[in-house]
C-alpha cells in the first residue's frame, strides 16, 4: 500500500501500561513484545537502589479506509501533537468489596463518606490535561503536579517525547499518603484519609500527515504498581480477559487453536511461576511432575500420532483443569490460586480461580487432537518491536505485550486493573476504553453502589452510565493505597491443606524466591552438590523485610515498596540435569542498618502502637493476613 492509501491514524498500545517507582530520574521503557530480551542483573533498579519507574510508550499508525495498519507516522514523516488526562478517584469512588460482576457482590459505601457535597471534589486528584510534541521533548511544563488531595499538591507522572516524537507517559512515584496525624493504614483496600499516586486516561494526538489532518483513533493509559517479577508471566493475563470478554464482537478465538499461540504458552506459564512461590516450583518446577520447559514433555503434549499415542497425557492435563463457573468447591485443581470470592475456608466454587471460557475451549479441542501441531522447538520469537516487520502485526503486538504483562485475575481486586475489564460494554472497538463525553456527566450513584448495575444483562447490549469513563475511572475501582494490598496479597491463607498454595498474584507480587546468596551457592562448582540441591530447594519469604504483625506490614510496605527485591533474570548452570540453564533470581533488598532502618526509624511510634492493635487482637500473624484480607463484615476499622 502506497502513503495515498493513509486515511486515517490510531494510537497503538490501546491500553498503555506505566509503573510507579521511587527512583528519583531513572525508568524504563515497558515491554512492547511478549517475548522481550532478558534484562542484565540490576536493570529495574538505579544505582542507589531504588526502583525505577516503567514508561508507557505510544505510537501513532496510519490506517486506509477499512482500518487496516499502513505503517508509523512519527516526527519524521508527520505532524503530532499528543495531548494526555489523567487523574485519581480513588478516594472520592466506593468501597472494594468483592468484584460486583459475581453473584456474591453487595452493596458498598462511599469513600471517605464524611466528606459530602461539593467537599468530596477535594478527594479527586485531578491536573487536568498536557500536551507535547517534538523530539526528544520534556521539562517541566509537562508534569501532571496541579492536582490536589484536600489541598495538598499531589504528582501524578509526566509526558516526554522519544528521539522520534513517540510519546513516553511516566507515572507517579509510588507516594501513599494521609495529611491527617496518626492515621495508619487498618485494611487491604478501603482506607480513608488515603491517597495514591496511581492514574489513568485518554490518550490523544493531533495528526497531520502529507498536508492532511486525519482523524485519530484514541489509546488509554493506566499506571500502576511496581512489578517485581517482571520477566514471570501470569497463569492468566489481562490479554487473556479482554480478549475473552469481547469474544465475537471485536475479537476472533481460533476455531483450531495453535499449540504454540494459544495453549503452551498457558502451560508455560505454570512453570514461570516456580520462581515466585515454592507451591507451584514443586509441582511445575524444573525437573519436578509437571514441568512444561521440559522438552520430551512438550513433543508429546504438542503431537498426535496416526494413533494418538499421547492422548492421555494431553487428557490428563486437561482433566486438572478447574472449569469456567464451576459449580463444587476443588482447592487441588489448576489453577492453584485463589478466586475473586476468596474466603478461608472457601465457601463457594469461585473461591477459587477459574480460566477464562476461551482458554478453556482452547484446552477441550487440544484434548481431542483438534489444534494445529505447530510447534517448533528451535524457532524463535521478536525479541522487539522492530524485528516484526508487517506494520498491522507490529501494532497489535504492542498492545498485546502491554497488556500480556498485566495479571488476568483473580480480581479482589488485583494489581493494574480489575474486574470491569472482562464486561464487554467497557469497548466501543477492540482494546478500545469506552469514553465518557462532556454532554453525557456521569450520575450521582448516591451512597452506596449496588451490583444490580453490572449484573442486568440488558446493559451488555445498551451500556448503562457506568461503562463510559473519564480520566481516572479505571483505577478508581482498586485498593487504596495500593501498597496495603499489595502486601496482604500472600499465600497459603490454609496452611491446613498446604502453606505455599492457594496464590493471589505471585507473577508480580511474589510469595517465595531464590536469593542472591542461595544462587551463588548453586552456580558454584566448588560448592558439595549437596549444598547446591538444598540451596535450589530452598525458598524465602520476599515479604521478610516488612517486620511482624499484619498492621505493621501494610503501613511499612507503603514506605519500603522501593526497597523490596526484584525477581530478574540470571544464568543458570548449563548441561547440568540437576539445575536450569536459565534461572530468576531475586535482587538483594535492602538490609537492617541501611535504607530500611532509616525509613522504619520514622514510624517507630505508629509501628508500636499497630502492633498493640495486633496483640489486643489476638490473632497470629498468619491470621492477621487473612483477616485483612476476607469480607467486609471480617475487616478491622
Amino acid at each position: 500500500m502506497s502513503d495515498s492509501d493513509i486515511v486515517k491514524a490510531a494510537i497503538y498500545p490501546a491500553i498503555g501500561v506505566a509503573r510507579v517507582g521511587n527512583s528519583p530520574e531513572e525508568f524504563f521503557i515497558g515491554p512492547e513484545v511478549t517475548t522481550p530480551e532478558n534484562r542484565p542483573s540490576g536493570y529495574y533498579k538505579d544505582s542507589h537502589g531504588a526502583l525505577k519507574r516503567q514508561a508507557a510508550r505510544f505510537r501513532v499508525y496510519g490506517l486506509d479506509a477499512h482500518g487496516r495498519v499502513i505503517k508509523e507516522l512519527d516526527a519524521k514523516n508527520a505532524k503530532i501533537q499528543w495531548r494526555v488526562h489523567v487523574a485519581n478517584k480513588k478516594a472520592a469512588w466506593y468501597e472494594f468489596d468483592v468484584a460486583m460482576d459475581i453473584a456474591q457482590a453487595q452493596a458498598v459505601p462511599l469513600r471517605n463518606a464524611n466528606f459530602t457535597g461539593k467537599d468530596r471534589e477535594q478527594l479527586v486528584i485531578d491536573p487536568g490535561p498536557r500536551v507535547i510534541s517534538g523530539m526528544n521533548e520534556s521539562g517541566k511544563q509537562y508534569r501532571f503536579d496541579s492536582g490536589k488531595f484536600i489541598g495538598e499538591p499531589v504528582y501524578l507522572g509526566e509526558l516526554r517525547t522519544d528521539e522520534r516524537g513517540r510519546l513516553l507517559f511516566l507515572g507517579g512515584h509510588g507516594v501513599s499518603r494521609s495529611p491527617y496525624h496518626d492515621n495508619p493504614p487498618i485494611t487491604f483496600a478501603n482506607n480513608d484519609g488515603w491517597h495514591d499516586d496511581v492514574s489513568d486516561g485518554p490518550v490523544d494526538a493531533e495528526v497531520t500527515f502529507d498536508g492532511r489532518k486525519l482523524a485519530c483513533e484514541g489509546a488509554w493509559v493506566v499506571t500502576a504498581p511496581p512489578n517485581y517479577a517482571p520477566d514471570i508471566i501470569s497463569v492468566q493475563t489481562m490479554h487473556d480477559v479482554i480478549f475473552d470478554a469481547l469474544s465475537g464482537l471485536y475479537t476472533t478465538p481460533a476455531k483450531k487453536p495453535s499449540f504454540t499461540n494459544d495453549i503452551y504458552p498457558l502451560l508455560q506459564q505454570f512453570s514461570m511461576n516456580q520462581w515466585v512461590n515454592q507451591g507451584f516450583y514443586v509441582g511445575f518446577g524444573y525437573a519436578q511432575a509437571y514441568d512444561f520447559a521440559d522438552p520430551e514433555w512438550i513433543r508429546r503434549l504438542s503431537t498426535v500420532t496416526k494413533g494418538d499415542a499421547f492422548v492421555e497425557y494431553r487428557r490428563q492435563v486437561f482433566n486438572y483443569f478447574r472449569p469456567p463457573n464451576p459449580t463444587v468447591i476443588n482447592e487441588q485443581l489448576w489453577p492453584w490460586m485463589y478466586g475473586d470470592n476468596m474466603n478461608v475456608p472457601a465457601t463457594t466454587p469461585n473461591g477459587y480461580f477459574s480460566i477464562t471460557n476461551t482458554l478453556y475451549t482452547y484446552l477441550q479441542s487440544w484434548v481431542a487432537g483438534n489444534f494445529e501441531q505447530d510447534w517448533n522447538p528451535s524457532s524463535k520469537p521478536p525479541k522487539s518491536i522492530d524485528e516484526i516487520k508487517n506494520p498491522q502485526a507490529q501494532a497489535d503486538e504492542l498492545t498485546k505485550a502491554a497488556l500480556w504483562y498485566c495479571l488476568g485475575g483473580p480480581f479482589h481486586p488485583g494489581c493494574e486493573m480489575t474486574w470491569p475489564m472482562r464486561l464487554s460494554p467497557m469497548y466501543t472497538a477492540a482494546y478500545r476504553i469506552r469514553r465518557r463525553t462532556e454532554n453525557n456527566p456521569e450520575p450521582d450513584w448516591g451512597p452506596v453502589l449496588t451490583p444490580e448495575l453490572f449484573q442486568n444483562q440488558e446493559y451488555f447490549t445498551t451500556p448503562s452510565q457506568t461503562f463510559w469513563n473519564t480520566p481516572g475511572d479505571l483505577t478508581r475501582w482498586m485498593a487504596l493505597p495500593w501498597q496495603t494490598d499489595t502486601a496482604s496479597c500472600r499465600a497459603g491463607y490454609e496452611p491446613t491443606y498446604d502453606p505455599l498454595i492457594p496464590t493471589f498474584w505471585p507473577a508480580h507480587v511474589p510469595n517465595t524466591v531464590l536469593t542472591s546468596n542461595d544462587y551463588a551457592i548453586v552456580i558454584n562448582e566448588k560448592a558439595k552438590r549437596e549444598e547446591r540441591l538444598d540451596a535450589f530447594n530452598r525458598r524465602a519469604s520476599w515479604y521478610r523485610i516488612l517486620g511482624i504483625g499484619y498492621l505493621n506490614q501494610i503501613a511499612n510496605m507503603i514506605h519500603l515498596y522501593g526497597d523490596l527485591g526484584v525477581v530478574e533474570y540470571r544464568p543458570g548452570v548449563k548441561n547440568d540435569p540437576d539445575f536450569p540453564a536459565q534461572m530468576y533470581v531475586e535482587s538483594r533488598p535492602f538490609a537492617p542498618g541501611g535504607t530500611v532502618t532509616a525509613k522504619l526509624a520514622k514510624a517507630t511510634a505508629v509501628q508500636e502502637r499497630l502492633q498493640k492493635a495486633d496483640a489486643a487482637d489476638d490473632i497470629p500473624t498468619d491470621r492477621g493476613l487473612i483477616v485483612g484480607r476476607v469480607g467486609r463484615g471480617a475487616r478491622r476499622r
